[in-house]
Formats: structure tokens, C-alpha cells, sequence
């Protein structure tokens, strides 16, 4: 039996059918099959698809067959590049439309390894789209995407998430029993499956997790990636929030490198830990080395003391703090300023970081307040 469609042609092969003679006036029953065959060729003959079950009843009055356990095959350019299945199905209309029911799953046959399940699945072939209502999920080694409702594009490969998708993400590896690094909500997500290329609207929210006891909290307008790159471009503003550090950092386009455990900026960024902050641009934060590392153009500020420099980094772990190239520091006491090449910094218990620069040659000059006794003033101790 051959069913034409509108641009294609559907062929269905049936093995041993069972069926009642009745009157016109009946109900028809079920024709039923015990095996049962769909595909679907492009103009050039080449395969776009194929599906099986090995079960099937056709109601011909309806069009429509009802099949268990359908699985087959997507194809590109003539080869096979995913396995579909479902616990059962119904075909709609000869073939326009074919509806998957339960255990739905998408599965690459590459070193992708990405599986796209969902409940229930709509299946248009004329359209090459498939409509995934019903809990739909995205999973590859490393990130599960999920959403209220999804669209497969068959020939592209695009899979478009809507109604409140979200994305977790994991360095090395999907695992249920570890928490992922990142838990990101957004508006909508348009992923490419051959490329890689990832694209969510916003806003964007999300939790971070350095390690699996710090929890840091980062929002921006947008986001782009790719997933076989390994990383995500966050679009500004972006604003990061640790609690645990005290810390709020605001900066332009930043992109976190997932493997690395690393976010960068080349735009203008601005950190205020405590009560220090510290800004300049190509920023850089690596939660492996517990740093902070601004590259060009260093600025620090605390209560009284201003510290310019051209590039400083600042370990949260140990609160140490290094500055190198045209260090100056300024002190409102006394309208101090020192001058080195480069500057070390600690940070204390009350959040103060105290400057020094041992074995460096410093240049100091200090303004006394007139009236000051001169043999005073030579007295006068100067430390840094």
C-alpha cells in the first residue's frame, strides 16, 4: 500500500493481516498487522527517514494506524544520524502526521552522544519538524537543557526550547549525585546541534557552583555559546554575586571558559570585596587559582588609599594582593604618594589591605600640614 502526500511518497510494507467481514453499515473494525513499515526519499532518492514497528491496526475509514514500539532512523545526506523511539504511536492521515507516545527518544549515532527525550512527540514530515510536548529534555556528557515545550528540526538539526528552558552544566561530566557548576535560566534557547552554536534570550539568571559549598550568583542580559567549544558568552550588563566573599562584580561581554573553570572580560569591569574595590579591564576570574586578575589599566580603592597600577591580581583564599608595572599608591594622610615597580598587598581581618614592596627601590613624598616643627617632621616615621 503506498500513501501520497503532498512532496513525498510514504511506503508502508505489511506482513499478515487480520481482518472481519461486515456489513457497510458496521463500524469497520481494525485491520491489524503484525509488522509494519514507513520511509520517507528525498528527489534524489536519497533516505530522509524510516520507521518500524513491528505491530500495527489500521483503521481505514479513519486513516489512521495505531503502532507499538515504533523505532528508526533521521538521515542526512543519505546516512543515518539519529535512532528514534517511543513506546507507541499513532499515524495520522496516511502518513501527514505521525504522533509518538511515551519514552520518546532521539538519540545521535556520532561521538556527540546527545539524547533528547520527552513525552509525547509530534512528528510533521512534510515539514520536517518534530514538536516535543510533555517534559522534553536535551542531554550530552556534559549539560542537560530542558523546557515546557521544544521544536526538532530534522534537516538542520536546530533544536528550539520555549516556555521557561533551562541549562545545567558540568565541567567534566553529567553525574546525578554531583550538583553541576551551573544551574542558568533564561527566556528562550536556540540550540544548533552540528555546530555547537548555543543562543538564549534573556534575562539571563544563574547559580554557580566554584565547588560544591559556594554558591555565586550571575545575571545578564543575554547569552551565546557553543557547546562543542566549551564555552558561554554572557552579554551585559553582568553582574556576579558571591555572599560568601562579600563580593559584587560588575563588568561588560565576559565569557566563561567551562572546562577551565574560568570567566574573562576585555571590557571595563569593577569588584567591590568588602570594602576594597578594585576595577580596570581584561579581567579575568579562575576559580581553580582563587583568583582575580585585572590586566591592563588596575585600579584599587579603600578607605583612604588609592592604588593605581598596570595590572594587579587578588587571591580570595589568602587575601594576598600583587601589583606590577608604574605602581602608585596614594594615602589621604599626610597627601602621601609612592611610587615602585611593584607592590604587595594583604588583606586583613576588617577587609583593610595593608601595602609594602620589600626589596623594592620606592620613591615617597609626604605634604606636612604647615606649622609642623621641622625637627618634628624629620622624626616623623613613614611606613607602607
Amino acid at each position: 500500500m503506498k500513501f501520497l502526500l503532498p512532496g513525498m511518497a510514504v511506503l508502508l510494507l505489511i506482513a499478515g493481516c487480520e481482518f472481519n467481514n461486515s456489513s457497510k453499515n458496521e463500524v469497520q473494525p481494525p485491520f491489524k498487522f503484525r509488522e509494519l513499515k514507513l520511509h520517507q526519499n528525498n528527489i534524489n532518492g536519497q533516505k530522509l527517514w524510516d520507521l518500524f514497528s513491528p505491530r500495527a491496526s489500521y483503521r481505514i475509514d479513519q486513516r489512521t494506524a495505531a503502532i507499538e514500539n515504533p523505532s528508526g532512523s533521521l538521515y542526512r545526506n543519505g546516512y543515518a544520524t539519529y535512532n528514534i523511539s517511543a513506546s507507541s504511536g499513532v499515524v495520522l492521515n496516511d502518513g501527514e502526521q505521525i504522533e509518538l507516545l511515551n519514552n520518546v527518544k532521539l538519540i545521535t549515532l556520532d561521538q556527540r552522544k546527545i539524547i533528547i527525550t520527552t513525552d509525547r512527540a509530534i512528528w510533521h514530515p512534510s515539514k520536517n519538524t518534530i514538536d516535543l510536548v510533555g517534559n522534553p529534555k536535551a542531554t550530552d556528557p556534559t549539560r542537560l537543557l530542558r523546557s515546557g515545550k521544544a521544536r526538532f528540526h530534522v534537516q538542520s538539526e536546530l533544536l528550539e526550547l520555549r516556555n521557561s528552558p533551562s541549562l545545567q552544566q558540568w565541567r567534566r561530566r553529567l553525574s546525578p549525585t554531583q550538583l553541576p557548576e551551573l544551574d542558568l535560566l533564561v527566556e528562550s534557547v536556540n540550540w544548533y546541534l552540528i555546530s555547537g552554536k548555543l543562543l538564549a534570550s534573556g534575562p539571563v539568571s544563574s547559580l554557580q557552583r566554584p565547588n560544591q559549598n559556594q554558591k555565586r550568583f550571575l545575571d545578564a542580559a543575554s547569552l551565546e555559546g557553543n557547546t562543542k567549544d566549551q564555552w558561554l558568552d554572557f552579554y551585559p550588563p553582568v553582574i556576579l554575586r558571591d555572599p560568601s566573599k562579600n563580593m559584587v562584580l560588575k563588568a561588560g561581554l565576559s565569557r566563561w571558559w567551562i572546562k577551565d573553570a574560568r570567566i574573562s572580560s576585555g571590557m571595563n569591569a569593577e569588584a567591590k570585596i568588602g570594602k576594597l574595590t578594585i576595577s580596570g579591564s581584561n579581567l579575568e576570574l579562575q576559580d581553580q587559582n582563587h583568583l582575580i586578575r585585572i590586566g591592563s589599566d588596575c585600579e584599587l580603592k579603600q578607605p583612604g588609599e588609592q592604588l593605581t597600577a598596570n595590572s594587579c591580581r587578588w587571591n580570595w583564599q589568602t587575601g594576598d594582593i600583587y601589583a606590577s608595572g608604574d605602581v602608585l599608591l596614594m594615602r589621604s594622610q599626610l597627601n602621601q604618594i609612592t611610587r615602585a615597580s611593584q607592590m604587595r598587598g594583604k588583606t586583613g581581618k576588617d577587609g583593610i589591605v595593608s601595602f609594602s614592596s620589600p626589596g623594592e627601590q620606592v620613591q615617597t613624598r609626604l605634604q606636612f600640614p604647615r606649622g609642623v616643627p621641622s625637627d618634628k617632621a624629620k622624626s616623623t616615621a613613614i611606613q607602607f
